[in-house]
């Protein structure tokens, strides 16, 4: 019996791609703590360096959106093997840009990076193929908050390794895990045989996006997704940045993003398990969904409010105020990623989650410009994290919005 034919192959799947989601981010938060080791070896001021990251998110934005055209000729696991190899080679050649003071080079590999992402849409769509509609929700939430943990246990390695062994040997060992967990991932991912018929009537579309963008709910999807985007890109570039503005040292920095990670681990897997079950008792799946991922975004919000004057008092305080605050976009994104599935027809589902991802990451690059580079570096890091209390509030309404249109 082939390993796709077993009941267990569902859960399998899942840890299989979780596993990924703990390496691939952990390269952009290890990226952010070594900028200014980066940026002294160059002789680049910190600025130019965070830039090559904003690269990456632009990148990374256009990958999504792309994804589904790519899928459309390449198939689900050539496209997922182009997105791992942009990832582990840029991994691996970033130190040989910076040796070679090269600028050019090193927007390249940060840009590959970036296009990692074709294959993110499709992790979420192969996830909920074959995981039962019942726990598509706590499914596609176990596999989101990888993705977050990730972000902290690349600081966290960073913290503990470049003070013994220095800057480059992060950026090989996070390659090498990436390398590891990529492996398994391309060995086993398999479409759906069930959904075939889907994947033939896709092929044979000329227009992928058209029936999603003429979709009302599809721009309501995307704005309910963009907090998301917006936080999580400014805490995971730009908080080990703050703290370290702050006087923080790498270790207490490297701690409070693992810490932050954990956290918002478990908010994203228990708002999936929450929504699950209230959706499965509840006449309209899809409102009772909108409104859990907006009580998320509200407690993003309050948190948001008061980070900046708990971050003075100690790190714990930093702590506690940026856990909640990617608690709650945590909590929304465990929640979100069940509806693609529930709102689109089957053969639109890779489309759909394709394009969400997409246009809802535009905020990517300009979060971590805006925060960091534009109002970080020059002092007024209360006015960026007042930017994601904005955020917050904007998706919740577009949360708000998908709810009122279900009754």
């Amino acid at each position: 019996m082939k390993l796709y034919e077993r009941k267990s192959y569902p859960g399998i799947l899942v840890l299989l791609l979780s596993l990924l989601g703990f390496s691939f981010p952990a390269g952009v938060t290890q990226f952010s703590m070594v900028a200014g080791d980066l940026a002294g070896e160059m002789g680049v001021p910190v600025q130019t360096v965070l830039i090559a990251d904003s690269l990456r998110a632009v990148c990374l934005v256009s990958a999504m959106f792309l994804s589904g055209y790519v899928y459309k000729r390449l198939g689900m696991r050539r496209t997922i093997i182009l997105g791992v190899l942009f990832q582990v080679v840029s991994q691996f050649s970033v130190p040989a840009a910076v040796s070679l003071r090269s600028l050019p080079l090193l927007f390249i590999f940060k840009g590959m990076q970036g296009l990692n992402a074709l294959a993110f849409p499709l992790y979420i769509s192969v996830i909920t193929q074959w995981v039962d509609r019942r726990y598509c929700g706590l499914a596609t939430a176990v596999f989101n908050g990888s993705f977050t943990a990730g972000a902290g246990i690349g600081a966290w390695a960073v913290g503990r390794l470049v003070p013994v062994s220095g800057w480059r040997a992060s950026f090989y060992l996070i390659g090498g895990i990436c390398l590891l967990f990529a492996l398994p991932v391309l060995l086993t991912v398999r479409e759906n045989p069930a959904r075939s018929g889907c994947t033939e009537r896709l092929q044979k579309k000329k227009n992928v996006y058209g029936t999603i963008i003429r979709n009302p709910a599809t721009w309501l999807l995307v704005v309910m997704l963009v907090a998301n985007t917006w936080v999580a890109q400014a805490v995971t570039v730009d908080m080990s940045v703050f703290a370290q503005h702050l006087g923080y040292s790498y270790e207490q920095t490297g701690t409070l993003m693992l810490l932050i990670s954990v956290v918002t681990v478990v908010s994203s897997i228990l708002g999936g398990w929450v929504s699950d079950f209230f959706a499965a008792r509840s006449e309209n799946s899809v409102r009772t969904r909108s409104l859990i991922l907006a009580a998320g975004y509200v407690l993003s919000a309050a948190a948001a409010a008061v980070l900046s004057s708990a971050a003075v008092r100690s790190i714990y305080a930093l702590t506690l105020a940026a856990c909640a605050m990617m608690s709650g976009v945590s909590w929304s994104a465990g929640v979100f990623w069940a509806l693609p599935s529930e709102i689109y027809s089957a053969e639109d589902n890779v489309a759909g989650t394709a394009f969400c991802s997409g246009a809802s990451n535009i905020p990517n690059p300009i979060a971590p410009a805006v925060v960091g580079v534009l109002l970080g570096t020059r002092g007024y890091w209360t006015a960026g994290w007042m930017t994601c209390l904005f955020v917050s509030l904007l998706s919740a309404a577009a949360a708000a919005a998908v709810a009122g249109r279900q009754k």
